[in-house]
């Protein structure tokens, strides 16, 4: 079994550095510039972190009729009984003016609860009682201990939000070099990190493969086995990177297209199952 702690070094770390993934966040945030200017104007206003805006972008990419499965309506993605608790009318969560208004409640009253933003997106994202749960769990009030007790959607949306900071130009804002916790979460474009311009690991043996990172933490035969795929293909793929995890505490990590898609939509339940080994 790993330890817990190099499992948890990397978890607020930038994990896509691409440009399609930059084209795509500016491109949203380009096509929405009035709705996108309210909220910057209304965050400026209640001296909340431009960043926040970040949050309805990858919620709803601002659009105001969007519903989701579980009920949540509007660019904040607002659930009918966080809308009764905070007096917005069922049927004005699609109102962009009314329900951002409600959002920054909302969101100024969790930061004053829990003091950083990271717990302020878990809280929004699975509500309050699972964020309670996680940290009991985990004996510990700091997101890189509790996390692995919630929801894989709610790491995944934090995941994600970390990388919309990064470009928007706001880690600093999310993650402040000024917090206790600096060195650990101070979260960094993995290609502008030294250690890795200057690591010598291999290129992917197939240039089709596509590239992510994982940490110390990932058994390799638990993930041979969540993606039902031959371990001795996996250690193809990605030659010497039991040797590598060995001597650093994050590897280049190479996948096909479709078992990617698989790893990165289960990556917090697989390090949950590798944990256990």
């Amino acid at each position: 079994m790993f330890s817990g702690k190099n499992a948890t070094a990397q978890v607020l770390t930038v994990t896509d550095t691409s440009d399609a993934h930059a084209m795509r966040i500016k491109s949203t945030i380009n096509a929405n510039r009035e709705i996108v200017d309210f909220i910057e104007h209304s965050l400026a206003q209640r001296k909340l972190p431009k960043h926040l805006r970040n949050l309805p972008l990858l919620e709803s990419g601002f659009d105001r009729t969007r519903v989701s499965s579980t009920g949540a309506v509007g660019i904040w993605q607002i659930m009918p009984a966080h809308a009764n608790y905070y007096g917005l009318r069922e049927s004005d969560r699609s109102d962009i003016y009314k329900s951002t208004q409600v959002a920054l409640n909302s969101l100024s009253n969790l930061h004053r609860k829990y003091k950083d933003w990271i717990s302020v997106l878990a809280a929004y994202s699975c509500g309050e009682a699972n964020v309670a749960k996680a940290m009991e769990k985990a004996g510990s009030k700091n997101y890189e201990d509790y996390y692995i007790y919630l929801p894989d959607e709610t790491t995944n949306a934090i995941r994600k939000y970390i990388n919309a900071c990064y470009v928007t130009g706001e880690l600093d804002q999310l993650l402040p070099g000024g917090s206790a916790s600096a060195t650990k979460l101070k979260a960094r474009p993995i290609d502008n990190n030294p250690e890795v311009q200057n690591n010598t690991e291999e290129q992917p043996v197939d240039p089709s493969l596509l590239k992510t990172t994982i940490n110390s933490g990932y058994d390799l035969g638990t993930i041979s086995q969540f993606l039902g795929i031959k371990q001795e293909d996996l250690l193809y793929w990605n030659p010497n990177i039991e040797k590598n995890l060995s001597e650093k505490q994050e590897v280049n990590f190479y996948l096909p297209a479709e078992q990617m898609g698989r790893f990165e939509a289960n990556r917090n339940k697989i390090l949950r199952l590798s944990l256990t080994k």
